[in-house]
C-alpha cells in the first residue's frame, strides 16, 4: 500500500467539442467561477473551496454529429515535487502504466498514469500563486 492519502479530489478534466459552448454552459448557466484560460482552448473553473473542474477541447475536427465526450482525466494533488517522484517509483513497482512524466512543468511537478480500463489519473505538485 502507498504511504499516501490524497485530500479529495484538486480537479476533474473533461473533453469538450465546443469550448466556447462550454464556457457558456459552465461560467454562465452553470455560475462556476472561471479562474483561468489556459490558451485559447482550455479553461479553468473553481466549484466550491479548493476544487476545479478543467474543460479542454477535443484536439481533432468531428462530424458535428459526432461526440467526443468523456473524462479526460482526474487530478490529485501531492504535497511535494518529490512526493510526485515516489509515487512515479511506487507505480513502476506495481507496474502501473505511466502515460507522461515524472516531469517539471512551469510551477510543479507531475505524473501521468493509467488504470486498468486506461482512465488517466495525474499525480502532481504546484506552487501557490503568490
Amino acid at each position: 500500500m502507498a504511504d499516501f492519502s490524497p485530500s479529495g479530489i484538486n480537479h476533474i478534466t473533461i473533453r469538450v467539442n465546443d469550448i466556447e459552448r462550454a464556457e457558456e454552459f459552465y461560467g454562465d448557466v452553470l455560475g462556476f467561477e472561471l479562474v483561468r484560460k489556459m490558451g485559447k482552448s482550455m479553461a479553468v473553473y473553481r466549484v466550491g473551496e479548493e476544487d476545479t473542474l478543467v474543460l479542454v477541447e477535443a484536439e481533432t475536427s468531428y462530424d458535428p454529429e459526432s461526440r467526443d465526450y468523456r473524462v479526460d482525466h482526474f487530478g490529485f494533488y501531492l504535497d511535494s515535487e518529490e512526493e510526485v517522484d515516489e509515487m512515479a517509483d511506487y507505480f513502476r513497482k506495481k507496474e502501473v502504466s505511466i502515460l507522461s512524466g515524472p516531469a517539471n512543468r512551469k510551477r510543479g511537478r507531475f505524473v501521468f498514469i493509467s488504470d486498468p480500463d486506461g482512465n488517466m489519473l495525474e499525480f502532481f505538485y504546484e506552487e501557490d500563486d503568490e
